[in-house]
């Protein structure tokens, strides 16, 4: 066995987020961010047409379960950003250091026009995650490839302490196990608050089989 495995229902943490106990500044950004997200998405590809009628639940809330797990000024470098998922809405939700690799041009428009008009400060970075270079405490990704290809992307910017928390889906026991062939891991799922078959994903000791390490 190249990992240890461990499903948590609900997850302690993850389960006690609510809007409910935020700022009415935090939800004034978000809904700045929501209008941004329907006026946006009208020219470009932002999300899925049909999620922007539950917008609040299908993206801000299941971005913001992550905001348990996280500490406030940790690094957190968020892959594929896309529409700002999850990064953005932690940035909103407090967190203080983060970055989100983008490399669709109009997209890093979309969410540098984001931090402009919520007045959030996160980093945008256009291009290709291959070109980044930093460091990295966290690691957050959602929808954008398999825990394999993620791992494989973040090489250049992690290190042996370095967390990842990626938000998967049902497939997440078939893309653990295609990872543990090239990968050393401990991992702990928790119970997504969002979708019932959906799950966060909490990697620790990662290691690459091909190396010493990360």
């Amino acid at each position: 066995m190249s990992y240890t495995n461990d499903f948590k229902n609900q997850g302690a943490l993850g389960a006690s987020f609510s809007f409910d106990n935020v700022s009415r500044e935090t939800i004034e950004k978000l809904k700045i961010y929501e209008a941004l997200l329907t006026k946006w998405q009208n020219s470009i590809n932002l999300v899925s047409q049909i999620t922007l009628t539950d917008t609040w639940h299908r993206h801000f809330l299941d971005s913001a379960q992550l905001f348990s797990y996280v500490r406030f000024n940790e690094k957190i470098i968020c892959l594929g950003s896309g529409a700002g998922f999850p990064g953005a809405v932690l940035a909103i939700l407090g967190c203080k250091n983060v970055t989100l690799v983008e490399r669709d041009r109009r997209k890093c428009s979309f969410l540098r026009a984001v931090s402009r008009e919520t007045k959030t400060p996160f980093s945008v970075f256009e291009g290709d995650v291959l070109n980044f270079e930093g460091t990295a405490s966290v690691v957050v990704s959602r929808a954008m490839a398999s825990i394999h290809d993620l791992l494989t992307l973040s090489k250049r910017f992690v290190n042996p302490e370095t967390r990842f928390l990626f938000l998967k889906g049902e497939r997440v026991d078939l893309e653990l196990e295609a990872a543990s062939k090239n990968w050393e891991m401990t991992t702990v799922q928790y119970q997504s608050i969002t979708d019932v078959r959906g799950c966060i994903l909490d990697l620790t000791d990662v290691a690459s089989k091909n190396e010493t390490s990360l």
